[in-house]
């Protein structure tokens, strides 16, 4: 199997992990039964993937990068949820916006390793290892992933919803160009979140 497609393979599984997850989102109706289980099976999980990574030939049969990189990715996106949905969920009491930051990083990430690989040219970043190419898509997917959020939402007023999900795309196209890879996973949703919060806080003082 070709690089590229390697590289199609995990994105594909990270759209399903992605789809999975807003299934989970909206099982529970308390935000702490969701955190709860979503730990206990994070406890279960992570060490049943390393110890799978550990069988010869699982690593490359996976198309992982290294050896234990599902564990760890899973384990960073369980730390994400549990930060993001406790603030978002338990304290702001909006559920909505915990999936406005999950979308603000899932489909622009995906879409940004995909363009970014195949048509990236122009290398920027402190490393050089990323694209402008896949930074614009970062950029146009998450803008895309928080509009229809925030338009589900509904509790915004159009131009409010362009802006807001104008600025949490530019946020998380930065933060992805420049976080370690692996690690956007939670630092792009709480990005997302560092912008929507305060916004939503705002609108309630306002009474919008």
């Amino acid at each position: 199997m070709g690089n590229y497609s390697k590289e199609v393979f995990r994105k594909i599984l990270h759209s399903v992990a992605i789809a999975l997850f807003i299934v989970w989102l909206y099982m529970y109706d308390d935000w702490k039964t969701s955190v709860s289980y979503f730990v206990i099976a994070a406890v279960i999980v992570c060490p049943l993937l390393f110890l799978a990574s550990k069988i010869p030939g699982m690593t490359s049969f996976f198309n992982a990068r290294k050896q234990g990189e599902f564990s760890l990715s899973y384990l960073v996106f369980v730390i994400m949820y549990t930060v993001v949905a406790t603030i978002c969920w338990g304290l702001i009491g909006e559920r909505m916006l915990v999936l406005a930051c999950v979308l603000a990083w899932g489909p622009g990430d995906a879409a940004a390793a995909l363009i970014g690989k195949k048509y990236g040219k122009h290398k920027i970043g402190r490393k050089k290892t990323k694209s402008l190419e896949g930074t614009m898509a970062m950029f146009i997917f998450s803008l895309l992933g928080v509009l229809i959020a925030l338009c589900f939402y509904g509790k915004y007023p159009l131009p409010w919803v362009l802006f807001i999900s104008l600025l949490t795309a530019i946020v998380t196209a930065i933060t992805e160009l420049k976080v370690l890879s692996g690690f956007d996973t939670f630092f792009c949703p709480v990005a997302a979140m560092a912008v929507l919060v305060p916004f939503e806080l705002m609108f309630r003082y306002l009474n919008m």
